[in-house]
């Protein structure tokens, strides 16, 4: 098979893991007895804000195990690599759609902001919540027996932190409307 024949085929292993995932939350989302609406809801909202991107963050994931455990990989240990990628994906876009509500964005990957969207509005606040918390549904789903469970946890809870103190230095230090470029220096 071509490197770009590979490439492909990784590209599409990867992104019909998606599909399972979506369609697992939504299952989770309807067991709640929530009304049909709010599952049609969410399903919008994942299919808007986690799909679409370049995927490079997901999918790396997949390229870490391969060159870890190369040939030893198993169908599940890939299936696996594919859902914690797709986790990272997830957190993309809960990132995503909060920085573009708090920075006023219009568009995102050629598409109007998920705020932005007929009806959405500053439900989005509540929704990047939902796109947070299926990330923690599926690390329970798919890896609460193995031993670094509590590693990846933490791991997704740091990472989440440390983004969120870096959103916060970046709206306080550089508003739109008041740039200073005097904050700036090499220790910052």
């Amino acid at each position: 098979m071509a490197s770009s024949d590979a490439k492909a085929q990784a590209k599409k292993d990867f992104e019909d893991v998606f599909a399972i995932l979506a369609e697992e939350f939504l299952a989770n989302v309807n067991s709640r007895k929530l009304p049909e609406e709010a599952t049609e809801w969410i399903r919008k909202n994942l299919y808007h804000n986690v799909c679409g991107g370049k995927m490079n963050r997901g999918m790396s994931v997949v390229d870490s195990l391969k060159i870890l455990k190369g040939a030893e990989a198993s169908a599940e240990d890939l299936f696996k690599a594919r859902v914690l990628g797709w986790c990272v994906e997830w957190l993309q876009a809960f990132f995503l759609v909060a920085d573009d509500i708090m920075d006023a964005s219009i568009t995102r990957r050629g598409n109007p902001c998920w705020y932005k969207m007929e009806g959405v509005g500053t439900i989005a606040i509540n929704d990047s919540f939902i796109l947070e918390s299926s990330i923690y549904f599926f690390l329970k789903k798919y890896f609460r027996q193995e031993p670094y469970y509590v590693d990846l946890l933490e791991l997704f809870h740091e990472v989440t932190l440390d983004t969120e103190l870096g959103q916060l230095i970046d709206l306080i230090t550089a508003p739109e409307d008041n740039v200073d470029l005097n904050r700036f220096s090499m220790e910052k």
